[in-house]
């Protein structure tokens, strides 16, 4: 077995005793499940790529449960404190990459799925600042301009600002911060005609700080947190977020719908905060 699937079955092995502890807690009954995508084209070795055919039977699947609404949908249910009385599923895509075009899109198509694409502008405009920090990633390229006019126009995509270069928004200084945030509001106004009301932190990195500029110019913004939203707890800033990655595959992916997963990120927030303990202390 070759070291990639060793990583991706010591990824599998840590979700079971999170499934077990969450499995024989009470769960989440109702609730808006923001699902976060990345890239839908299985070649690369990132958990943020999973393949096309999986997706299609996610796809398929929450299509049958016909419980996903439009992302502006759920934000005015929970702002007027809809009672809900199952769980809404809501999909996000973060980056823009092509394959959202070829690979999602078409499906979104076939199942008459609404969802919501958070694009950093730079690198829809110069393919400079590749949202995946990695070396070698070349076989990733960005939807085009022309790409999400089309997809604009067929009301099932909706545009969301994803900053204008992708950086961990706690490095940046105030002057820069601004620039990030206002650049894909009037590149989105010249090229599109359209207004972008929403904003996704590049790998959900945020503080109150970063957080009080995204209110000047946005009227939502996503986080991560691994957890479904509900009316009750509604801030309309920190809208949390559950990713789908590679490992999940299918029997996870049910898991995570289920709301047996929802400790998947607490662990991988304090995994990446020892990281950066160690770095900064080395």
């Amino acid at each position: 077995m070759d070291a990639t699937r060793l990583k991706l079955h010591a990824r599998q092995l840590l979700k079971i005793p999170l499934v077990i502890t969450q499995f024989i807690m009470p769960t989440t009954k109702v609730g808006y499940f923001f699902l976060i995508y990345h890239s839908v084209s299985g070649h690369l070795n990132l958990e943020l790529d999973i393949s096309h055919a999986m997706f299609c039977r996610q796809l398929e699947w929450l299509a049958q449960t016909k419980s996903v609404i439009s992302y502006d949908q759920t934000i005015n249910h929970m702002r007027s404190n809809h009672h809900l009385t199952d769980k809404q599923f809501i999909l996000t895509f973060d980056d823009g990459y092509e394959n959202f075009y070829t690979h999602v899109f078409p499906l979104l198509q076939q199942f008459n799925l609404p969802a919501i694409l958070f694009v950093p502008t730079s690198f829809i405009e110069t393919g400079e600042h590749h949202p995946i920090s990695q070396p070698n990633i070349t076989n990733m390229p960005p939807v085009t301009w022309y790409m999400l006019r089309e997809m604009i126009k067929s009301g099932l995509v909706t545009i969301g600002a994803h900053t204008h270069t992708h950086p961990n928004l706690l490095d940046v200084s105030e002057t820069q911060l601004i620039e990030e945030l206002t650049k894909p509001i009037k590149l989105f106004q010249q090229r599109l005609g359209i207004h972008v009301e929403h904003f996704a932190y590049p790998k959900g990195y945020w503080n109150q700080k970063i957080e009080t500029h995204v209110k000047k110019y946005y009227k939502t913004a996503v986080i991560g947190g691994g957890k479904p939203a509900t009316s009750d707890m509604f801030n309309p800033y920190r809208i949390p977020r559950i990713p789908i990655r590679r490992s999940d595959d299918w029997w996870f992916f049910r898991a995570k719908l289920k709301g047996w997963l929802t400790l998947e990120e607490t662990m991988y927030d304090k995994l990446r905060h020892l990281k950066n303990r160690s770095h900064n202390h080395h």
